[in-house]
């Protein structure tokens, strides 16, 4: 078993380097030309020491100058043979306040990020209505659902990609001057920045106490870091430069005010915007699904008034009863004259219990039979216009 001493060294940049032998250390410093003031280490020695006080031992001979005295304290990088950034002792943990501010302004950006692809979804569903002359496909409906998805995978990218980046940083972390670290003070993986994201969902499942653990753990964990072994610290720590950290976060407190005022009224904007134009769009679907399951029944009328001459009623023409045509989006479909002009008509009465805009509201489908070979149908209904496609409209309101 060997027990020969190995060597440590500071080169020309300040980097620790070593362990190497004594006959390796000696090539080193013919070849690096190493000064007499370069600080050494060996097992034994109580602190890092300049390479002129260990000449003897070496066998280089005693230096042509006298040594600088040893410094009092060695550099703080030094003071083991250990990675110094790793077995650095002073480290500032971000607390609760600095991370809510970080969370804060990427709940900010995320937003927006979400908002313009809302937009873009929303803005393609509208140009295909228009091509089909205002009236919305229910199909639609299917892409808003797909703004889920598109955020979970956005939020995931966002906080995953940045935090096993170089910066190991969210922007909203950078701007407050944290990181987010392994156990060892070390840049995570992507995967473990991956794990550590799903890992934030038992943060919220714990009505976000989880999160307030960050304020009384003792390295400010919350409890998706301890799930997923990280840290959240100064942007300095762990670095050469540990003196760099910032100790004092009450600016943080101003700017979590700032971003709750700021965040909140804008949410509350968006949804005032967005959720009446949505429920609207889905009563429009509604209506336009009960006019379609009416189709049939004009081809029947038609063909009726051709034959007879007058308009068929519920149980004429195979015209079944106006309540076996009751679906999801009807009660019954009556058909027969119309009391002013007696053209022939089908009356739509609407089932929509938890709408009251449309539950027992009523679409007229009155047949033109003056327009030639074919009749036409005109639409009116009892439906507030914004609820209705455009071909069933006030012509004000087209």
């Amino acid at each position: 078993m060997s027990t020969e001493t190995t060597w440590y060294y500071a080169d020309r940049n300040g980097q620790q380097q070593g362990p190497v032998s004594r006959e390796e250390f000696l090539h080193i410093i013919g070849r690096e030309r190493l000064s007499p003031d370069t600080l050494v280490w060996r097992e034994g020695l109580a602190q890092w020491q300049p390479l002129s006080s260990l000449a003897d031992e070496l066998g280089l001979g005693q230096p042509t100058a006298p040594p600088p005295p040893p410094p009092a304290v060695p550099p703080p990088r030094f003071s083991t043979p250990a990675p110094f950034a790793a077995a650095s002792a002073d480290v500032v943990y971000a607390g609760f306040v600095r991370r809510a501010a970080a969370y804060l302004l990427d709940g900010l950006i995320l937003g927006v990020i979400n908002f313009v692809l809302i937009f873009v979804l929303a803005l393609m569903v509208g140009l295909s209505s228009l091509a089909h002359a205002g009236n919305p496909d229910p199909s639609h409906a299917l892409w808003i659902l797909l703004v889920y998805p598109i955020g979970f995978g956005v939020a995931l990218l966002y906080y995953s990609l940045q935090e096993s980046s170089v910066h190991q940083a969210t922007l909203g972390k950078r701007a407050l001057g944290i990181k987010v670290t392994d156990l060892e003070g070390r840049r995570i993986s992507w995967k473990h920045a991956i794990g550590r994201w799903f890992a934030a969902a038992l943060s919220h499942l714990t009505l976000d106490i989880g999160f307030l653990m960050a304020a009384f753990t003792e390295r400010k964990q919350a409890l998706h870091d301890m799930v997923a072994s990280t840290l959240v610290t100064d942007r300095w720590a762990f670095t050469d430069h540990p003196e760099r950290q910032n100790r004092q976060s009450s600016g943080c407190l101003i700017l979590l005010v700032v971003g709750v005022f700021l965040i909140v009224p804008v949410i509350a904007i968006l949804a005032a915007i967005a959720i009446p134009s949505y429920q609207n769009y889905l009563q429009r679907a509604e209506v336009v699904n009960a006019i379609a399951q009416a189709e049939p029944l004009k081809a029947q009328v038609v063909e009726a008034w051709q034959t007879s001459g007058k308009c068929p009623v519920n149980g004429e023409a195979g015209i079944r009863d106006a309540d076996s045509y009751a679906s999801k989006q009807l009660q019954s479909i009556t058909v027969g004259s119309m009391k002013d002009g007696g053209s022939c008509a089908l009356e739509l009465t609407l089932h929509a219990p938890n709408q009251s805009m449309l539950d027992g509201k009523r679409i007229w489908l009155t047949m033109d039979k003056d327009s030639g070979v074919a009749p036409t149908w005109r639409c009116s209904s009892e439906v507030a216009d914004r609820s209705l496609p455009m071909n069933c409209r006030e012509p004000s309101q087209r």
